[in-house]
Formats: structure tokens, C-alpha cells, sequence
């Protein structure tokens, strides 16, 4: 890293980088213009007021921040009254026990937008009108997004004059020309296509503001022009490690220090590698390049995943791996192509022309370039079971076979599903009561459909609601199917009557469930079965269905920032895997508390099996936790490579590691005051572990400590 990337980056962890607000005052006889027409007015007026930033060390420059005057970019929902009333009445807040809206994320096409510019943007607005001639809604819409790309232009050519009024002012022959540099770029892109990689890593700086997400695939749609520049001596690998480097200043940038999520890793997560559409590996040496270049910077943002897939060498698993294990900032995770492209294709139906290239948002949300995902609902996946245990108790009590009384489940699951949907529809009609134009013109489908993403407008749409809790369903489900069927230490009415007296009374069974229960995450058959019959069950109400905008229907496990899982739990009775009224619910697919007793690879092994249909290749995690002194041993760092490869060529979907040991983590809670600089791995993000919420911090050290 040189001196101006430094200097930039103890910039942005002092302060905020992103220049002032300039208030405008919008004509109010706008309101009387059509609703996206409006929108595209006053954004085009609000971009056209911002003073333009341009740093003593910049070469990007962009920055620019809505004030929530108008409508603005999809993912903070910047100026959407109705998001705001909705999620006053459901963010965060259990409807029934049973589901609660969540955040959603996306991805800018940036692959399409330098390869093409926003003149291909304008022909596309072109040739969809004469599919509308009919319909003025419509008709508007196409005529906000042509509007908002002049606004998109005039705004670039802002920039432009103003580095070139620097470089007027400038004394330093270098730093004049390399202002004169950064003009000639902003006056090329984003309207027209990308020249060099220089302009193409300036499109992305310059748009991110307009969908401040993911950056999707920058290893691959880079590429091109890395290559290009490496090949004919226009670019050197010293300068492309800057540029790259002030990108992720930027979008570390945009979460400002003073921000509440400023500790955490998910408000941007891009991946490297993958498949490419040749169907070869994609990992390649900018991939590798991207990789070292984010780790040169002390920054929590942005996140990054590897797609590994069955032709990933070795030794590209293990240099991302050996990457993981020496960044501090916890920044990486691990992802498996095959079990989720043939999930796109078979559940979702996607061509592998879309599949091939999916991405991850978030904390762990697989999406599409140029797509959304629509899930933003996060559910109690014991619901169904409480229903069971207590509603339907007449009815189980007189179940001669297990099978009878999984019969009853299933019923009261598909009831929970089915409320589970209505919900997911209800929070999307929500969404849908805002007109959004800005992000919407990166969207693939928005254009052609000439409607906005979140009304029904983008292509690559994806559904997921997130399960709190499935681990301790499917030991519940292996308890009852134990005990109470084929070792008959207990009869289901007194498992009822435990259950109810929150084990008091009963802590003997208790005990002895907790010694001796079969749970998941040892790869046994018997609690392996378990967890195929739940899932093929989820798939049996899933298959063929999908939301009000035709999505297919999957399910993931992810918690996010939010402890629902908590939340659920605080609100959830016993259950007869042994926990308690009140105790947090489990999430993400592994196990805790010692009950993974066989080991990594056992545990592995279950997780990577659970799921034979593919309906959970949705936000699915899997936390594991290495001691830190394991990790660093050269002995035990090769079995845990050799471990991950196994889990993926197995099937596992996802992985991520946090390096300390429960000694350490107990100690932090202590005199957290010197444990600041601890990060460990969440659900799909890094946090410091002192910051986080205490259920949350008690989920980190519930989890078995693992030997590789």
C-alpha cells in the first residue's frame, strides 16, 4: 500500500468522507406531474445541487449521498414514505411468533453497465416503448428513467469540469495531470461504455451511490480490461492496487464512523472465483489481486466470498483460506457453486446463463447482477411444532407410530407456510405502495417491463424467508421420535407435561435427553434422517409454488444484524430438545453447546447432507469456531483445508470461521475494554465481538470449539 492510500484510509475511519447535503427546494407544482416523472425531476435537480468532492489524494471521484427529500436508491430506501409506515409496524417486531419483515438487498448489473454505458441504457428505454404504446403509466416510467440518465450525465459532466477547474489551480505538473486524467474519465463514464480499467473501476465509484450494495463480480467483469491494460503498459499492477484499494475506501466510507452498523461487515459483500459461463473456474489473477488488495487496507468493509466449485484448484481454496485465517477484520467467507446453480436452475428455473453468475448481498443473500432479492422475512420455524404439541395435542397423544405424529407436523407446518407466504406477500404489496426510479434503471427487467424493482419490474428476482430455530426443530423432532416411539422412556403426554412445567419437576428426563438425545451435527443416521424428512417436507409445500411476482419459494437461516432468533426464543415455550422458555433459538444450519460431540468433520458432514432437495440453498450459514493457535499450525491449518474441500465436495453450501477460544471470549465479556480489537464471525458478517448484542455474543460462545 503507498502513502495516498494510506492517508485515505485513516481518512475514512476518522470521519465521514462523504461531502454535506445541499438542501434543495423543489417546485411544489411538481406534485402534480406524474408520480415517477416527479421523482426523476427532482432527483435530476438534487444530483445537479451537490457540490462535487475532490480530495488532495483522490483519482475517483463520485461521492454523493440522498437526503431523503425524494425518493432515492432501493436498498436504504432513501425518500420511500411507505417502506418507513411499514416497517414502524413490522421491522422487527413477531407477527404471531411466526415472522417478522426484514431488510432486502440487491445488485447493480456493473458488468453491463461499463461494458455498454448508459447509451445502451437510453436504446433499451427505446425499443421498450412501442411494447407500452397504450399505457401511459408506463409510457411515464420510461420517460423518468430517460429523464434520470440525463440527470445521471449532468451530474458526470459537474464532475468533470470541476477536476478540470483543479487542475487549472494546480501548481503540480503530476497532480494536474492526473486531474486532467480523472476529467476525461467522467466525461466518458458512466454514459459511455469503459475505454480502460481506469474508467471502468470509475463507473462503478461514480454509480455505487445510486444502489450502495454489492459490487457483485468485480473479478470478472474487470477482467477485460486488467488484461487489456496490463498487456498494451497502459495500467501497471501497482496502479490497479490503488484503484481497487480507493474503491473499498469508498464503500467502506459509506456506512460514517458516527453509523450504528459502522462495526459491521455486511453493508457491502461482493465474491471472487465462481464459475464462468464457459463452465470453467473462474478465479483468476485479478481475482487474487482483489483479494490481497483488500487485505492491505484496514477496513471492516467491504466483505467478500470465494464461490468454490468443483473445479476450484487446491490451491486457490487454500490461499483464500490462508487470506481468512491472517485478516483480522474477519472479512471472508467461503461459498459452494454446485449445490446452489443447481438450485437456480431446478427450484428457481433459471437458464445457466443467469445461474452461472449469481452473487452474494449482505450477510449471506445469494441474488443476481442486475437482480433483488424479495425475501425480507425472517420466521420461527417451531412454530409449527408448538401448534402440534398444543393445539393438536388430542390428537397426537393417540399416535401409535411416529410417522402418525409426523404426519400431524407436517400439517400444522404447511399452515405455518402457507401464513408464512401470506405474510412475505402482504410485507412485498408494502414495499410496493413506493415508486422507485433511481435504482430501478440498473435493474435488469425494469427497463423492458417499464416498471420499478419493487413493483414486480426486475427479472431476476429471488424469494427466501429465513428459519430461526430449524436446529432445535429437528432435535425436538429426533427427541420425540427417541424417546417417546422407539426407546418409550416416556410417553408423549408426559413429554407434554415436562414441556409445559418448563422442566421443572422433570429434570431428570431433561438430563438424561441432554446426555444421551440423538442431536444433529455427529452425521448419524438416525438424527441425519431426521433433518431429510423435515426438509423434504419444507420441499413438499415449496415445490411449484412461488410469491405474488412468481419467485419459487426457498428458505434459508441466517439472523442478520437482528437477534431474531432471540427474539423468537423470548416468546417460544420449552421444546424437547431440552431448552427452556425463554432461551434463544438456534440459527444458521450447525449446531452448539457440545452437542456436535463427534468432531469437525462429523459435523461437516451433517450440515453439508441435511438437505437433499436444495430448498434450503436460500441465506444458509454454517459458523464454525477454530481456536486461534490450531489455525496458525501449519499440521492443523492443512487438515482444515483438506476439511473444507471434503464439506464442499460433499454438498455443504456455506462457511465461515472465527478464530478464538471460548477462554478468550468469556474473558472479553469480562473486560470487554481490552478486548476492542476481537472480531468474530456472525451470521454471514464480522462484528467485534464486545459490540455485539448479549444474545448473540452467548450464540458465539455456545458453539463447539473444533479441531480440524
Amino acid at each position: 500500500m503507498n502513502d495516498r492510500i494510506a492517508r485515505l484510509i485513516d481518512e475514512v475511519k476518522r470521519t465521514d468522507i462523504f461531502p454535506p447535503k445541499v438542501t434543495v427546494e423543489y417546485d411544489s407544482f411538481d406534485e402534480n406531474l406524474p408520480e415517477p416523472m416527479r421523482i426523476a425531476k427532482r432527483l435530476t435537480e438534487y444530483m445537479a445541487a451537490q457540490v462535487p468532492a475532490i480530495g488532495d489524494d483522490d483519482e475517483l471521484v463520485g461521492r454523493m449521498k440522498f437526503d431523503g427529500s425524494v425518493p432515492a436508491d432501493i436498498f436504504t430506501r432513501s425518500g420511500h414514505p411507505g417502506i418507513r409506515i411499514a416497517l414502524q409496524r413490522y421491522y422487527n417486531q413477531p407477527q404471531e411468533n411466526l415472522c417478522t419483515m426484514e431488510w432486502q438487498h440487491s445488485n447493480m448489473d456493473f458488468g453491463r453497465l461499463i461494458r455498454g454505458g448508459l447509451d445502451a441504457f437510453r436504446i433499451g428505454i427505446r425499443d421498450a416503448r412501442p411494447r407500452h404504446f397504450g399505457n401511459q403509466e408506463k409510457l411515464n416510467f420510461l420517460a423518468a428513467l430517460d429523464s434520470v440518465i440525463r440527470g445521471i450525465f449532468e451530474r458526470a459532466l459537474l464532475l468533470a469540469e470541476a477536476c478540470r477547474e483543479a487542475a487549472r489551480k494546480c501548481e503540480d505538473s503530476r497532480r494536474r495531470e492526473t486531474l486532467l486524467r480523472m476529467a476525461g474519465n467522467c466525461a466518458q463514464v458512466p454514459m459511455h461504455p469503459a475505454r480502460n480499467f481506469e474508467e471502468a473501476v470509475q463507473c462503478v465509484y461514480f454509480c455505487f451511490p445510486f444502489l450502495p450494495d454489492s459490487i457483485g463480480r468485480p473479478d470478472q467483469y474487470l477482467l477485460p480490461f486488467y488484461r487489456q491494460g496490463i498487456a498494451d503498459g497502459s495500467l501497471t499492477v501497482e496502479h490497479a492496487r490503488e484503484l481497487l484499494q480507493e474503491l473499498f475506501v469508498m464503500i467502506h466510507g459509506w456506512t460514517p464512523p458516527t453509523s450504528r452498523n459502522a462495526p459491521f461487515s455486511a453493508e457491502s459483500h461482493f465474491v471472487v472465483g465462481g464459475y464462468t459461463v464457459e463452465h470453467e473456474d473462474g478465479f483468476n489473477e485479478l481475482s487474487r489481486l482483489i483479494v490481497e488488495s483488500l487485505l492491505e487496507c484496514d477496513l471492516i468493509r467491504p466483505q467478500v466470498s470465494l464461490r468454490w466449485n468443483a473445479k476450484t484448484p487446491r490451491e486457490v481454496l487454500r490461499f483464500m483460506l490462508d487470506c481468512e485465517r491472517k485478516d483480522k477484520n474477519r472479512r471472508i467467507a467461503f461459498v459452494n457453486d454446485e449445490p446452489r446453480i443447481r438450485a437456480l436452475m431446478t427450484i428457481d428455473k433459471r437458464s445457466w446463463e443467469d445461474a452461472f453468475d449469481y452473487i452474494m448481498v449482505g450477510c449471506n443473500e445469494p441474488a443476481f447482477q442486475g437482480g433483488i432479492l424479495l425475501g425480507g422475512n425472517t420466521i420461527n420455524i417451531l412454530h409449527p411444532l408448538l401448534s402440534t404439541l398444543n393445539r393438536r395435542r388430542a390428537d397426537i397423544v393417540e399416535c401409535a407410530t411416529y410417522e402418525e405424529f409426523y404426519a400431524i407436523f407436517e400439517e400444522e407446518l404447511f399452515r405455518s407456510l402457507e401464513l408464512v407466504l401470506d405474510y412475505s406477500n402482504r410485507f412485498n404489496m408494502l414495499r410496493a405502495r413506493d415508486c422507485n426510479v433511481l435504482s430501478s434503471l440498473f435493474l435488469d427487467g425494469c427497463i423492458e417491463r417499464a416498471a420499478g424493482v419493487n413493483r414486480n419490474g426486475a427479472r431476476k428476482s429471488r424469494y427466501c424467508a429465513n428459519m430461526m430455530g430449524s436446529t432445535n426443530l429437528i432435535d425436538s423432532l429426533s427427541i420425540i421420535r427417541q424417546y417417546v416411539f422407539e426407546e418409550k422412556k416416556v410417553t408423549l403426554a408426559e413429554l407434554c407435561a415436562a414441556l409445559d412445567a418448563d422442566w421443572r419437576g422433570y429434570e431428570a428426563l431433561r438430563t438424561d435427553i441432554l446426555k444421551n438425545g440423538k442431536f444433529f451435527g455427529n452425521n448419524d443416521d438416525f438424527s441425519n434422517a431426521t433433518a431429510h424428512a423435515f426438509y423434504r417436507s419444507v420441499w413438499k409445500f415449496a415445490e411449484g409454488r412461488t410469491d405474488l411476482n412468481g419467485n419459487a419459494l426457498n428458505y434459508g437461516n441466517l439472523t442478520g444484524y437482528n437477534i431474531h432468533f432471540a427474539r423468537y426464543g423470548a416468546l417460544t415455550p420449552a421444546t424437547p430438545d431440552g431448552r427452556v422458555a425463554g432461551s434463544a433459538l438456534l440459527f444458521g444450519s450447525g449446531q452448539s453447546d457440545g452437542r456436535d460431540h463427534d468432531g469437525l468433520t462429523s459435523h461437516l458432514l451433517a450440515v453439508a447432507h441435511m438437505d437433499p432437495t436444495g430448498v434450503m440453498c436460500g441465506n444458509s450459514i454454517l459458523n464454525i469456531t477454530i481456536d486461534e493457535a490450531t489455525i496458525q499450525n501449519p499440521e492443523g491449518f492443512e487438515r482444515l483445508v483438506l476439511a473444507v474441500e471434503t464439506y464442499f465436495r460433499e454438498g455443504g453450501l456455506h462457511l465461515q470461521f472465527s478464530h478464538v477460544s471460548r477462554e478468550e471470549l468469556l474473558a472479553a465479556r469480562k473486560e470487554p475494554q481490552k478486548y476492542k480489537s476481537l472480531r468474530v464471525r456472525v451470521s454471514g458478517f464480522s462484528a467485534p465481538f464486545v459490540d455485539l448484542a448479549e444474545a448473540i455474543q452467548e450464540n458465539v460462545i455456545a458453539r463447539t470449539e473444533a479441531q480440524p
